[in-house]
């Protein structure tokens, strides 16, 4: 077996950038190839919803297709007879515990829609049904703005959150998140955190990246400053290769392809 049992991955910023035709580089086919081949496991980590993960996928025309969809930064699903669907009852649980949020979070949203509406349209507030799901900002400057004034009124709401990735931010419930949905796939898979890689590039990644639900963390080259300083206090690696040939060079460095003996990688 190799010494990774899941390979967890972020999608856009880590194994594809922008602009690029989203195709997968030589090295993550050759990586992701042995990695399927020894056993391993791949859960595409991505704050895509399912149906935008499978297209993305389709077009990134890796030599294995991924085994988990994590979706929306916090939705979990496997594929059953060719199917993709949810898996256990995460996922019930989460969109409950977000509308609950949702429901009691009227003063936020308040907040952050005054600010959108004086933003002369550098904030676009987006919902999904009658209720603020994210924003989109017109620079990351004016996000970085916006994310400082949603943390001040987050006091109030101590269960409020938010998913942030460059000029995309998604409100979420604090307990979801990219690492706590690989945290309970590992729970439902039996796998130990310490057989877990996890490789991304920027904010919505960090809670994945930090060593709580993976012994192997990793970021590309692009990826941002905070997410490196992440990455190297959790002992991970920061890759000198940009994108998904980024994401291979970290993997090969984990040493993928040696085996284990008695559960230790020799």
């Amino acid at each position: 077996m190799s010494c990774v049992r899941l390979l967890s991955t972020d999608f856009d910023g880590t194994l594809i950038g922008h602009p690029s035709d989203g195709r997968c580089s030589p090295s993550f086919a050759t990586a992701l190839v042995e990695h399927h081949r020894t056993g391993g496991l791949w859960a595409v980590n991505t704050g895509r919803g399912l149906e935008h993960a499978i297209e993305g996928l389709e077009i990134f025309d890796a030599p294995v297709m991924p085994d988990f969809f994590l979706c929306l930064e916090r939705e979990i699903y496997h594929q059953v007879d060719g199917n993709w669907i949810p898996h256990g009852d995460w996922n019930g649980l989460c969109r409950q515990r977000h509308d609950e949020l949702s429901r009691a979070a009227g003063s936020l949203f308040a907040v952050i829609e005054q600010m959108a509406g004086k933003s002369d349209k550098h904030i676009t507030v987006l919902y999904e049904g009658e209720f603020p799901a994210g924003l989109v900002t017109s620079s990351e400057e004016v996000m970085e703005k916006v994310a400082g004034e949603i943390e001040r009124e987050m006091v109030r709401h101590p269960d409020f959150s938010y998913q942030r990735n460059t000029i995309y931010l998604r409100f979420c419930h604090r307990d979801y998140h990219k690492g706590s949905a690989l945290g309970e796939l590992c729970r439902l898979e039996k796998i130990l955190r310490e057989d877990v890689f996890a490789v991304g590039d920027h904010y919505n990644d960090i809670s994945m990246l930090d060593g709580t639900y993976a012994g192997m963390t990793a970021c590309p080259a692009n990826a941002i400053d905070r997410v490196k300083d992440v990455v190297r206090r959790a002992q991970g690696y920061v890759a000198a290769n940009s994108w998904a040939d980024g994401a291979a060079e970290a993997l090969n460095h984990f040493g993928t392809m040696r085996p284990k003996r008695d559960g230790i990688c020799v």
